[in-house]
């Protein structure tokens, strides 16, 4: 009896040591939070591609509307040039808007048609594009999928030329403009990021008076004029995009 109590004793002073000898048990780590490019950012941008448009030339006299002058006729160009914008995230919507500013050569010429004068040609130039958008987009990580609507303004030229000269008239339209496109961060960093775009606008500057009142060139009169204008521009684009006070990359 006497030493079965030495080793119970022996027994119970020794569990205290073993115990605190024994290896702590690990946190439970939890995985690591997948992470996600977020598009909340400013940013500046070039962008460059086609532009294909329409025009006509309908006779104008006072408030009365006449025949067509030219029928429907294409014009084609290529444009070039700049953007500014800023967008916002929510979950996985993106608002923004852009205004972007661009160079174009858009032109098209087309021969009047009966009862004018067969020997006249008309013209019909774009010069530049500046468009003001808002955009709504639906973001997949690093894509961007946007849709965009807003206003447009163009400088324009209408040249009518005749065997006894040429008449030019140059206004500046205003008209809307809608379109979407694609946008991609091939590359980020704590600063920001840059992205590749693909976009398609269509404008539509609907209709504007020039040569008022007509011109006469000797024996030829160019006439009073209602022209009509719409674009479709398709352009890729580069955006170096600047961090609103926060990391490019975030945790969802």
């Amino acid at each position: 009896m006497k030493w079965l109590l030495v080793a119970a004793l022996a027994a119970g002073l020794a569990s205290p040591a073993f115990a605190a000898d024994a290896p702590a048990a690990k946190p439970v780590v939890k995985a690591p939070v997948p992470a996600g490019f977020n598009w909340t950012s400013c940013y500046v941008g070039v962008q460059g591609g086609g532009s294909w448009g329409k025009s006509e030339h309908v006779a104008r006299a006072g408030d009365a509307v006449g025949p067509t002058i030219t029928g429907t006729f294409n014009l084609t160009g290529g444009v070039a040039g700049g953007a500014f914008g800023c967008d916002f995230q929510i979950e996985k919507t993106v608002l923004g808007f852009e205004n972007d500013a661009s160079w174009t050569n858009q032109r098209g010429s087309v021969p009047d048609m009966p009862p004018f004068n067969g020997a006249a040609t008309s013209r019909t130039r774009e010069k530049w594009i500046d468009m003001f958008r808002g955009r709504v987009g639906y973001a997949l990580d690093r894509f961007l999928i946007y849709g965009t609507a807003g206003i447009a303004f163009a400088g324009t030229d209408v040249t009518v030329s005749n065997p006894a000269g040429q008449v030019t008239d140059s206004k500046t339209r205003a008209g809307l403009a809608a379109g979407l496109g694609g946008e991609w961060a091939a590359w980020t960093d704590s600063w920001g990021a840059v992205s590749f775009k693909l976009e398609y606008i269509h404008a539509d500057f609907g209709s504007k008076r020039y040569v008022d009142p007509a011109v006469p060139i000797g024996a030829f009169t160019v006439i009073t004029r209602d022209v009509r204008l719409t674009d479709d521009i398709v352009r890729a684009g580069v955006n170096v995009r600047f961090n609103w006070d926060s990391p490019v990359v975030t945790k969802d």
